[in-house]
Parts: structure tokens; sequence; C-alpha cells
């Protein structure tokens, strides 16, 4: 075993983690969030449709890229059909290439995971003291690629996990220092479990895309036969599966905040309305005076152990109010 065995063993298995966890978060949500029984209500229009308006979206981007004829494309429609609730469609002409199928039902899986991307950097950036975060993460590309050529890393199969263990850690550490305080902190979580809801494959995604699924999984296979017993083989397929690797941990990070963000979401939903604010202005409220004591001197919290504190809180005041049953919302 090498360590660009194990390079290409997170890249393959990876793939298949995120594009489960968003299948698991939705399920999740019919389970443990009213909103998804509410289609057409207010709360399910800022919480769930705009992920049915994003995977919807992007089967539609996989039609354009394959040239595939769309008939009708609505991303967001309410509609009942027979015992069940069609949300939001895209109808096309079926392509005869497995290839062109497997683009369209995979679609949202590559744009949650390049929206994802673009979200993870976006947030960090804004943080003052860590704007090289996208450059740590070409030096981590780099230092993937370079292992084949370096017989020390390359017997090292903790390497790559190592690094990108190191490199998730930062991004996690990083976005936590932008605190509850600021309104791009939430933002950023809102948009992270919107776009895991749009990651989820339907039944009839994971029937269409079975072929190319396949195709998927025994080439996987290959290579990791080739990779354990020829690693040097690597540099034919240059960089792939060292981006995948580092893309797809990013990712599973990331998709960490959104499932964060919806079981907070999924706590206040079982408080009634209006007190289910509580819990939130608890949160910030810590936040702002965590902020406050910081800048007088009284306390030295770094921004990221503010920001911990402040989601204790939140977590601790929803527990306690969930104990007292005239608090709790009627189910």
């Amino acid at each position: 075993m090498n360590s660009y065995f194990i390079i290409v063993l997170l890249g393959a298995i990876l793939f298949f983690v995120v594009w489960f966890l968003g299948w698991l978060l939705e399920r999740l949500s019919q389970v443990l969030l009213r909103t998804t029984h509410e289609p057409g209500s207010r709360s399910w229009y800022m919480l769930v449709g705009p992920g049915v308006a994003l995977h919807e979206s992007s089967h539609a981007l996989g039609c354009v890229v394959t040239r595939t004829e769309i008939v009708e494309f609505k991303p967001i429609n309410i509609e009942v059909q027979e015992d069940q609730i069609v949300l939001g469609y895209v109808r096309y002409r079926k392509p005869k290439s497995n290839l062109k199928n497997a683009v369209i039902n995979l679609a949202p899986v590559g744009v949650s995971l390049i929206l994802l991307i673009a979200f993870a950097f976006g947030a960090t950036f804004l943080v003052p003291d860590r704007p090289g975060l996208g450059g740590s993460a070409l030096t981590l590309l780099q230092n993937l690629i370079g292992v084949k050529s370096n017989p020390a890393l390359l017997s090292d199969i903790m390497y790559p996990v190592n690094e990108i263990g190191s490199f998730v850690y930062l991004f996690l550490y990083t976005f936590s220092e932008l605190t509850v305080i600021n309104p791009i902190f939430w933002i950023v979580a809102f948009l992270a479990m919107t776009i895991m809801f749009s990651n989820a494959p339907s039944d009839m995604d994971i029937r269409n895309a079975s072929t190319g699924l396949k195709i998927i999984i025994v080439f996987n296979i290959i290579w990791l036969v080739v990779a354990y017993l020829f690693p040097q083989a690597g540099w034919i397929l240059f960089g792939l599966y060292e981006v995948l690797a580092v893309l797809f941990s990013l990712s599973l990070a990331f998709a960490a905040v959104g499932y964060g963000f919806f079981i907070l979401v999924a706590a206040m939903s079982k408080l009634k309305s209006p007190l289910q604010i509580i819990p939130i202005l608890s949160c910030i409220g810590t936040g702002i005076g965590l902020w406050y004591f910081v800048e007088q001197g009284v306390y030295t919290f770094t921004p990221a152990f503010q920001t911990i504190i402040a989601v204790v809180v939140f977590t601790v005041v929803t527990l306690l109010m969930l104990l007292i049953r005239p608090l709790r919302a009627n189910t």
C-alpha cells in the first residue's frame, strides 16, 4: 500500500459519501422538519424551496451541457399527482448515450460541489487574518501530486490523510472565526444546507444514472488496483484524484456546516412560534457579549472559541425550552 493509493481511495469514496449525505439530509428533513410537509408555505419556500430549485436547475444545466433537448422545465412546481407531491421537474428527451444520462442525473452532485467550494473560499476570504486559504489549497494539491516523486512520502500512507485533514480543520476553524455576530456566518450556513438539499438524488436520478455509476465504480476499482501495484502510473491521470480528494474532503467539511444549520433549524421547529426566535437571539446575544468583553480586554477568547460558546448556548437554551411542555409546538 502507498500514499497515492490512499489518495485514489479518498477521491473515489468521498464522491459517494457526499452524494449519500445529500440523500440522508433530505430524508432527515422529512422526519424532523415540519416544513417539508407544508409545500407552498412561507417557511417551505424559505428553507426547502431553494434546494428544490437548485436541484432541478442542475439537471437542466446537465441537459444544456450534453445538448439534450429540454421539453419542459419547472424548477419549483407544487403539484399533486395521485398520492405524491411533485415539487419540481425537468422533462427532456432521454439521450441514448449512457454517458449523457449520467451527466444529466449526476449534475446536482457536480453543481453542489462547485458551489460548496465557491462559498467555502468566499466565506473564509472575509476573515482578515486568513486571506490565503485558497493558496493553501493549491499548495496542498501540489504536495499531493508530488508524493509519487518522493519515495519517503509515497511509503507514508498517513501523509495524504494528515495533509487533507489539517487543511479541512484549517477551513472549519477559519469559518468559525467569522463568529455568530457576522451575518455572513448565517448566510453561508444556510447556503450550505440549501446546496446539500439540492445534492439529494431522487429515486429516478439513481435509476437513470445507474449505468454511468457502474462505469465510475468499475473504473475506480481498476485504478485502485493500478495505484496499489504501480503508483507511478498516477502521472497518467495527472492530478485528477488529488483534486477530487481535496475538493470532496472540503465539500464534506462544508456539508458539516450545512448539517449543523439544519439541526439548529430542526430544533427550533419543535418550539411554538414566536418562541422559536429565543434560541437564536440567545446565541447572537452571547456572541455580542463575548465580542464586547474581548474588545474591552476582559477576556482573550479567540473568535473561533466565541463561536463554539455561542452555539453551545443555543443548544442549551433550546433543550431547556423543549423540556417545558407548554413551549413545544403541537406535532
